[in-house]
């Protein structure tokens, strides 16, 4: 029986190729099979996109489907789905990497896939690389500081009750919220009572080019732009004054 091959899981960034670091560059043409997720069949594939201006054309790449859903059930049979596929590879020695935005151990799909595997084949050889997250690369793109000496930050994802949000805004000099999707209304509510709307600032599809978008202004959203501004979208939340340019990109 053939040993098996060894799974990276490695983080390409938040969407710009030239965000990938030189080792996830060097693995990804080294590996015989990339996979790559998407949300549903007919969608392409974001990470795939990201990845295929460096890829040499040696590496045969599969596409994953991890449905956008709550269902439990559903996501489930897609997670054994995929760990299957990716054992069937590895099993005949031949090595594999499973790519995913951002940093593949930071809310990530990489981290169900990972699990699968490691409760079924304890032994297998599992490499993580690491990416730069949209959390970093938003306050990159915005000119704003993340944490200076002893200030404390936390990174949530939004939740559909957004009043749950309102004590980190007490407890934090720099909260960083990330899949904010429809909810945005909600949180700029929440922000108006809180006095801390203007020390907020949106960052849409940061590094994507073409696509990025930032505001600093969150009062201007227009009520499409509230309901409609999208899951790859972070708002970071400031208590002291946040250096802002003159104009919006």
């Amino acid at each position: 029986m053939n040993k098996f091959g060894r799974l990276y899981g490695v983080g390409i960034g938040p969407g710009n190729t030239e965000l990938l670091t030189i080792k996830a560059k060097n693995i990804l043409n080294l590996v015989d099979v990339i996979f790559t997720p998407r949300s549903a069949p007919k969608r392409d594939s974001i990470a795939r996109k990201i990845i295929e201006p460096v890829l040499n054309g040696k590496a045969q790449v599969r596409e994953l489907i991890f449905p956008m859903t709550k269902d439990k059930g559903e996501l489930e049979k897609h997670w054994v789905e995929a760990a299957s596929e990716v054992t069937n590879v590895l099993r005949h020695g031949k090595d594999a990497a499973f790519v995913t935005l951002g940093d593949p151990f930071f809310y990530s799909t990489y981290i169900y896939l990972y699990e699968k595997l490691k409760e079924s084949y304890s032994s297998l050889e599992i490499v993580t690389l690491p990416g730069i997250s949209s959390a970093f690369a938003s306050a990159s793109a915005a000119g704003v500081p993340i944490a200076i000496g002893d200030e404390k930050v936390a990174v949530i994802p939004l939740p559909r009750d957004t009043q749950i949000i309102r004590p980190y805004l007490d407890m934090f000099e720099t909260l960083i919220i990330l899949k904010v999707g429809d909810k945005l209304k909600g949180l700029v509510e929440v922000l108006e009572k809180a006095g801390l709307v203007d020390q907020a600032i949106l960052v849409q599809k940061v590094s994507q080019v073409g696509e990025e978008r930032i505001v600093y202004d969150l009062t201007e959203l227009t009520e499409g732009d509230l309901n409609e501004v999208g899951y790859l979208s972070t708002v970071i939340i400031k208590h002291k004054p946040i250096y802002k340019v003159k104009e919006k990109r």
